[in-house]
């Protein structure tokens, strides 16, 4: 069980990132909201992040997320439609935060998946108290993860690998 833990998140790691070259994102001094990137000739992070001004609330943070991106060259990685249903901090867990989102979060697969997730991650890990999160589609679990708890720590970003010669 914890060789598969591994993998998946290996493979998070794997999916968040280009196995070609190109510019890295840079981050800017405070928050960022995470989306996809449009794609460009030199290739780059799957995930790119987008200055972000406004509250830290989980809350806040979540409708900038879903609104979509603001700068040009960056995509959604939600499905049209999807809406926030519940957001709220587990009593049981101190520091993971559950984000019930609309049915149509419950169709993505694969890569798709995997980049909502660590989109939404990524983004709330920013507000104060966020150490993980679980993502529901309509109150479910997906069945398509490996683990329910997601965190930031999990995302291994452009810089982290470069430097250990893995490409």
């Amino acid at each position: 069980m914890r060789n598969i833990r591994w993998l998946s998140v290996l493979l998070a790691a794997a999916l968040l990132l280009s196995a070609c070259g190109g510019k890295e994102a840079e981050l800017s001094d405070g928050p960022v909201l995470w989306f996809c990137s449009a794609g460009e000739e030199g290739h780059g992070s799957a995930l790119v992040p987008q200055p972000y001004e406004g509250e830290l609330s989980p809350e806040a943070l979540l409708a900038a997320l879903l609104a979509g991106p603001t700068q040009e060259g960056l995509n959604s990685p939600f499905p049209r439609g999807v809406a926030l249903r519940q957001c709220v901090r587990d009593e049981e867990q101190p520091g993971v935060l559950v984000v019930d989102l609309s049915e149509q979060y419950g169709g993505l697969t694969d890569i798709s998946l995997t980049l909502a997730d660590y989109s939404i991650v990524l983004t709330l890990s920013q507000a104060e108290g966020v150490e993980e999160v679980r993502i529901t589609a309509g109150g479910r679990n997906v069945s398509y993860r490996s683990h329910q708890l997601l965190s930031a720590q999990e995302a291994v970003l452009w810089e982290e690998l470069a430097g250990e010669g893995v490409f």
